[in-house]
């Protein structure tokens, strides 16, 4: 399917972060970052939603082209952002960037110039913490994304379609969510359905799959 619709302040779309926050993500991970699963989760994450503030940066003013959710899931499944965006749903971007729960300065490899790499000082902002308890209600937690969804496409009939990215290490405890899945792609703005994907992270380590 092909999508056209134009992403503006005036006519924005959203992403839906669902991640899981079971124990089982306290395991190690299986690629080549050390850590658990749930680190590497929030890692990405962190740095996804740092992606998605810079391209919405012009010329120094943070544009609302897009708003965000993340919802966690394990002991509970609950908006995970901290800080004092905690309990919220969907955010506008500028909003976000403006209410990160802390900055961490971390080492960055970047090119000498020369070929090599040295290691340069970044600042890091942090917005969602590793966390890893309980079973994995993965039902409960895509029912949520699919109000959030529902909502989103019925106040914003002809923009981007709504992107879902869940993250998570295995099945779910409470139930078959593809059928949740399925209804979650069912909605649509007139540009088209909302796209959903899943990312899988295992303590093994193995090849990438598509």
């Amino acid at each position: 399917m092909s999508y056209s619709a134009e992403i503006s302040r005036s006519n924005p779309t959203c992403f839906v972060f669902v991640i899981d926050q079971s124990g089982s993500m306290a395991d190690p991970f299986g690629g080549e970052v050390a850590g658990s699963k749930g680190d590497f989760v929030a890692d990405v994450v962190n740095r996804t939603l740092h992606d998605l503030v810079i391209r919405c940066t012009k010329t120094e003013e943070i544009r609302n082209y897009y708003h965000v959710a993340v919802i966690g899931y394990g002991g509970a499944v609950h908006p995970a952002f901290l800080g004092e965006l905690a309990g919220r749903e969907l955010v506008p971007i500028a909003e976000l960037a403006d209410k990160p729960a802390r900055i961490e300065t971390r080492n960055k490899k970047v090119s000498d110039g020369a070929g090599g790499l040295v290691e340069q000082q970044v600042r890091f902002p942090v917005w969602l913490e590793s966390a890893a308890s309980g079973g994995t209600p993965m039902c409960e937690a895509m029912s949520l994304a699919q109000r959030l969804v529902e909502q989103w496409v019925n106040e914003h009939r002809n923009g981007f379609p709504p992107t879902i990215l869940h993250l998570t290490d295995g099945a779910s405890s409470d139930g078959d969510p593809t059928p949740i899945a399925n209804a979650i792609t069912a909605l649509k703005t007139g540009d088209g359905n909302a796209l959903l994907y899943t990312c899988h992270v295992s303590s093994t380590r193995g090849a990438k799959t598509e």
